[in-house]
């Protein structure tokens, strides 16, 4: 049985903004934004970031190439480097900051009645490191592995941040070791809201063998990269399935101590589990299995080896777009190592298992230095790419040509996300 554990903190909006005010913020007066419209009660959001703080600037439009905005005079300034955002839907963004695991305050961001941008929660602090993060029910979550608990036991401490309430944060730990039933202890990466009470999160075997456990020896570490598990969790942290098939490798990209999730709902509510076959030892190649909508198993009907298609390649993120279609990151290099840059990208339509790599109108792998957080709007993705002769450059990906179009640029050294906020 997995033991779980419950803390929750409540921070009066003074008093933490107060105890970390010289950490994390000074705000300046929203600057003027592009195009220059009615306020119509949608805003495009942007984080960019010049030296050490970072700017959330607004924009009308993200389309027109011929438009720029400059975080000179524009925006809120945060003087502190936040490079993850969690989107909420189109009302909130998150922002998280990763402090090489020391304590981290976040800050949640929204439309005020007037278009400008402000904050829509409290700041909370979160104590440990992530690894994972994503949303469910209405709470943005974030999640480390490999923690010593309270009883003495390794487990995994997630931070559910309600959105109903201010952003106030509620830390949840649950048992990993043995999770799988194999000894190993898990890890998770990914956060997918079924809209049922559960979420689902791919899990990552340690190779680890807990003290006693069977199939293997206690004191050695033994992999097994070989199999794809994904749990389904509650609120409470309960488990309530476990996935299993044998087909992939696990669900996770992996840089780091980062977890970059794999596994995203498609449009009619069905989950697709991608492998980027990250581990070197595995014989599994790259690819993708599906969760039908409700469904308590894999579908054994289905499988797509993604790593054929695109000529050996193996690929380290997943973005969803519209429908069933998927942009993927892949390694730039077919002789992968951990090391190795992931700067080319290609569009798979999972239905029919089609790919096509995504070169029309979109930069090149070797001109990429850069990369942020896109987001899906009206069946396109919206793709901020910074080059080694442009400044960040929002990039609207059509799937279904699998092309792109540049739009708005931004003077900035790097954006490190973009998405839309409504009221």
């Amino acid at each position: 049985m997995n033991m779980i554990q419950f803390n929750t903190f409540k921070k009066n909006s003074w008093l933490l903004g107060l105890a970390v005010f010289g950490l994390t913020a000074c705000s300046k007066s929203d600057g003027p934004d592009t195009g220059g419209g009615d306020f119509n009660g949608q805003k495009y959001f942007i984080a960019a970031t010049t030296g050490t703080a970072t700017y959330l600037l607004t924009a009308d439009d993200l389309t027109n190439h011929s438009d720029t905005i400059t975080t000179t005079g524009n925006g809120v300034e945060l003087l502190t480097t936040y490079t993850t955002w969690v989107n909420y839907g189109t009302k909130a963004t998150v922002g998280l900051y990763y402090a090489q695991g020391n304590p981290g305050v976040g800050v949640t961001y929204g439309l005020a009645s007037d278009g400008s941008l402000a904050p829509v929660g409290n700041e909370f602090l979160i104590n440990s490191r992530f690894t994972t993060y994503g949303t469910y029910d209405h709470y943005v979550l974030t999640g480390v592995s490999g923690q010593t608990l309270d009883d003495g036991s390794i487990g995994s401490t997630f931070n559910f941040i309600d959105m109903n309430n201010r952003s106030q944060l509620t830390q949840k730990s649950i048992n990993t070791t043995n999770f799988t039933g194999n000894g190993d202890i898990a890890t998770f990466s990914g956060i997918v809201d079924l809209g049922n009470g559960e979420f689902l999160t791919g899990v990552v075997a340690s190779g680890l063998k807990e003290e006693g456990s069977g199939g293997g020896s206690s004191t050695g570490k033994v992999n097994f990269p070989d199999s794809v598990w994904v749990a389904a969790l509650d609120a409470d942290l309960n488990v309530k399935r476990i996935y299993r098939d044998d087909r992939l490798s696990y669900s996770s990209g992996r840089f780091k101590s980062q977890y970059y999730s794999q596994i995203a709902k498609d449009g009619e509510g069905n989950v697709y589990v991608f492998s980027g076959s990250y581990d070197g030892t595995t014989t599994k190649p790259a690819g993708a299995l599906r969760i039908n909508r409700g469904a308590e198993t894999f579908d054994q009907d289905y499988y797509f080896n993604i790593q054929e298609k695109s000529g050996g390649y193996r690929f380290r993120k997943v973005w969803y777009i519209t429908e069933d279609y998927y942009l993927l990151e892949f390694y730039n290099s077919v002789q992968y190592d951990t090391n190795t840059p992931a700067t080319q990208y290609a569009i798979v339509k999972m239905g029919d298992r089609s790919f096509t790599w995504l070169t029309n109108g979109f930069p090149s792998k070797d001109q990429i230095t850069a990369t942020g957080l896109p987001f899906a709007d009206g069946g396109k993705l919206y793709f901020p790419v910074t080059t080694d002769t442009t400044a960040p450059t929002i990039y609207v990906i059509d799937p279904t040509t699998a092309s792109a179009t540049a739009g708005l640029v931004i003077q900035a050294e790097s954006v490190n996300s973009v998405t839309k906020l409504t009221l």
